[in-house]
């Protein structure tokens, strides 16, 4: 029975990184979204934070199902290592590229937070600017309506 769960805790991790390979790509996307200011894509955008919250999702079953798992075997794999050997060792450099992965992740993350950061800030600036110059358009056109509706000050009355 130990086989089996271990083969089903290999495959968990197989699954990690094909989804963690996805989130990637979503990364690199979203990062080209982010760089594009002047065409921002916002519909891409959302979509991208879309699948990436389903993908890490699916990244918490994966981690929740593997930790249920080893749960179950671990005292077993810890008592028999030597049985387990290889299978083992492949897991081991599976949670490698795993956590390799994760660190390229959190880089790119970071990246794109501070992308988006900037482009929300502009944003805000464009934003408040917009406002400005909207006040001064409609204080204008205000202060013109009431210059329609005074009276000449000098007449001609020579007429």
């Amino acid at each position: 029975m130990t086989h089996i769960y271990m083969d089903m805790m290999e495959d968990s991790l197989r699954k990690k990184i094909e989804v963690m390979q996805k989130i990637e790509k979503l990364n690199l996307r979203q990062m080209e979204i982010l760089e594009d200011q002047q065409h921002m894509d916002s519909d891409g955008f959302d979509d991208c934070v879309r699948q990436k919250g389903d993908l890490i999702d699916e990244l918490t079953i994966l981690n929740d199902g593997f930790d249920s798992l080893f749960a179950k075997v671990g005292e077993e794999i810890e008592g028999h290592k030597e049985d387990y050997k290889e299978q083992i060792q492949r897991m081991q450099a599976l949670i490698r590229e795993i956590t390799d992965l994760s660190n390229t992740l959190q880089v790119e993350e970071h990246k794109n937070k501070n992308l988006a950061d900037y482009y929300f800030s502009s944003l805000r600036k464009e934003m408040k600017s917009g406002r400005q110059t909207a006040a001064a358009a409609l204080n204008y056109h205000n202060i013109m309506n009431k210059a329609e509706n005074v009276a000449p000050q000098f007449f001609d009355n020579q007429g």
